[in-house]
């Protein structure tokens, strides 16, 4: 019998440390647990219990560069001769939870000194959600929705509770530079902040909204202050609403009242209290000389059916209503609209309809109003396996009205313009190939009912176009032959081209990971004030791809040799000839 040393007992206090330090690593993976859920995008329902069993960390992304130049003989050039491009992302996982994040920078052209960058992440867990960094965020169409900001924001959802804030910069200083050469308009830095708080759910819920921006009016110089960027203010109260009466019924409104001051360094002025509207906008932001206050409001009336979906909307922007939230929105207009979806024949008839009356000067302050009406239809239908056609036509008629002045017949605006289009396509496969067969016709008047302006103004267009594409499966080729027809009538001058372009693409190697493309045409023209020389075509493309990483590689080149034409008015003949070259360089790495 062997008899084995005895096991010296351990020291009390060296038991206790130890049952410590083992509990305070069991409440630290907890606590790093409940982090990374605090810190995770979509991860909404995601089961505690399972986190252990998870693989601890993964992480995949992709990294990526472009790089693109293009040279031209034109007089004003259209693109920046060199840009480049820098883009990331990622996506690291800690027990199953994803934590995804993206960055891109970018060199737009030489009107920035320094490169453009954007970062920004929103992590979420269960109703709580985060935003940091650039980010967007959608409050209501007429207070905050379309813009991104740089900073930090909230959402919470618990329950029928609806609440969202956040705080940042809206707005990069950019100096005004005269030096050169390329303009770029001046802008201050401006910074904003927004809250909402609403009761239910997204099918249906009542927001209130309170937005408000201001610029620093030392962060960018200026020259000229009356021509160009004024530092600004802006406060913006509103309310969005969203009922769903049943499944299928549905009404939507917004309304917000904006006070915005135009110029911060405007004269003091006392508020006008003969317009409760100003009255009670000037109580939420500095008022001056330069401050206005309007209000805008839309609602629409949705019905869902089986087959057919239809939407009744009105939508009023006050003249000067103005949300720094919303850079794009116009004013000044009223609009009333009827858009319908109707789908027949199980899906295989599809028409789309809608139909628009808006019109301007709604104060009664301007000259003249403009009243427009558009109308249009489309039809997609599948008429068997092998084709499908679609039509579509448009109208817009333009009227002028007078305003607070009256509009000699003679100067006012009366168009009518009607656009047409027809989009055939067959396909058919035979054996390992497959034939494609598509057709373009488009159609546009312009109708001026105006005898004065109608000599000069009325036109119309003719384009139409036939395409047949030829594909081999197996050895992973393909061909086209298109024909191309153009002719623009105006007044008695006319401009046609006529011309062809082939195109070829294959995919080569064991693997098929390397791609070639190529095209190339040629225009006829003719030009009833002079001559009009053909336009010359090529463009090519190369792509390559070997396990993580990619390469690619383009080019386009148009010719345009001199035309003599002559000028209709200094009765002099011109020639030119243009030589656009564009190319480009990218490329991928994926992990």
């Amino acid at each position: 019998m062997v008899l084995l040393p005895r096991k010296k007992p351990a020291d009390r206090t060296q038991i206790i440390v130890t049952k410590r330090a083992h509990l305070y690593l069991i409440y630290l993976r907890k606590a790093l647990i409940f982090l990374l859920c605090c810190y995770t995008v979509g991860a909404e329902g995601q089961d505690l219990g399972n986190i252990g069993r998870q693989q601890p960390f993964t992480f995949h992304g992709s990294v990526g560069v472009t790089t693109n130049f293009y040279t031209s003989n034109e007089p004003v050039s259209t693109q920046p001769p060199f840009a480049w491009g820098l883009y990331g992302n990622f996506t690291p996982t800690l027990y199953g939870i994803a934590l995804p994040f993206s960055f891109v920078i970018n060199q737009y052209s030489n009107s920035y000194t320094s490169p453009f960058t954007q970062f920004g992440i929103s992590p979420s867990y269960k109703w709580i959600k985060l935003h940091l960094g650039y980010r967007t965020m959608q409050f209501s169409p007429l207070t905050f929705d379309g813009q991104s900001f740089r900073g930090a924001g909230i959402e919470l959802t618990p329950g029928k509770f609806r609440f969202g804030a956040f705080y940042g910069k809206l707005n990069k200083a950019v100096n005004e530079d005269t030096t050169s050469g390329r303009y770029a308009m001046p802008q201050y830095s401006r910074k904003a902040y927004g809250v909402k708080a609403g009761v239910g759910t997204e099918s249906t819920h009542f927001d209130l909204i309170w937005f408000h921006a201001i610029d620093d009016s030392s962060s960018a110089m200026v020259i000229n202050k009356l021509q160009n960027a004024r530092p600004q203010e802006n406060a913006v109260l509103g309310a969005s609403l969203r009922i769903a009466f049943t499944r299928r019924l549905i009404w939507t409104a917004d309304v917000a009242i904006s006070g915005l001051t135009q110029d911060l360094g405007a004269d003091k002025v006392s508020i006008d209290t003969t317009s409760k509207l100003v009255e009670m906008a000037g109580k939420l932001f500095p008022y001056n000389a330069s401050s206005v206050a309007a209000w805008a409001g839309q609602t629409t009336l949705a019905l869902h059916l089986k087959h057919m979906n239809t939407t009744l909307g009105y939508r009023r922007v006050e003249p000067d209503f103005k949300s720094l939230g919303t850079p794009y929105m116009l004013n000044d207009i009223q609009m009333l609209s009827l858009s319908n979806t109707l789908a027949l024949a199980k899906g295989k008839l599809n028409i789309n309809t809608h139909l628009a009356q808006q019109h301007n000067n709604l104060n009664r302050k301007l000259m003249s109003e403009l009243e427009t009406f558009t109308g249009n239809i489309g039809v997609n239908a599948l008429l068997s396996r092998h084709f499908n056609l679609n039509v579509s036509a448009s109208g817009y008629t333009m009227l002028q009205k007078d305003g607070t002045a009256h509009i000699r017949d003679s100067a006012r605006l009366d168009q009518q313009i009607l656009q047409l289009s027809l989009m055939p396509v067959y396909n058919f496969i035979k054996g390992t190939q497959t034939h494609s067969i598509s057709g373009n016709i488009n159609y546009s008047l312009l109708h001026d009912r105006n005898v004065v302006t109608a000599p000069s103004n009325a036109s119309k267009n003719m384009s139409a176009s036939l395409t047949y594409g030829w594909y081999l499966t197996e050895r992973s080729l393909n061909m086209s032959l298109s024909g191309l027809y153009n002719n623009y009538t105006q007044a008695n001058n006319s401009y046609s081209s006529v011309g062809i372009n082939l195109g070829a693409g294959a995919q080569m190697l064991k693997e098929k990971n390397l791609s070639l493309q190529g095209t190339v045409g040629y225009l006829f023209n003719h030009y009833t004030l002079g001559e009009a020389k053909g336009n010359i075509t090529f463009s090519a493309n190369v792509n390559y791809h070997v396990k993580h990483h990619s390469l690619g590689l383009f080019a386009n080149y148009v010719i345009t040799p001199a035309n003599k034409i002559i000028s209709a008015i200094n009765k002099l003949p011109y020639a030119v000839t243009t030589n656009n070259l564009a190319g480009g360089v990218s490329y991928n790495y994926s992990f």
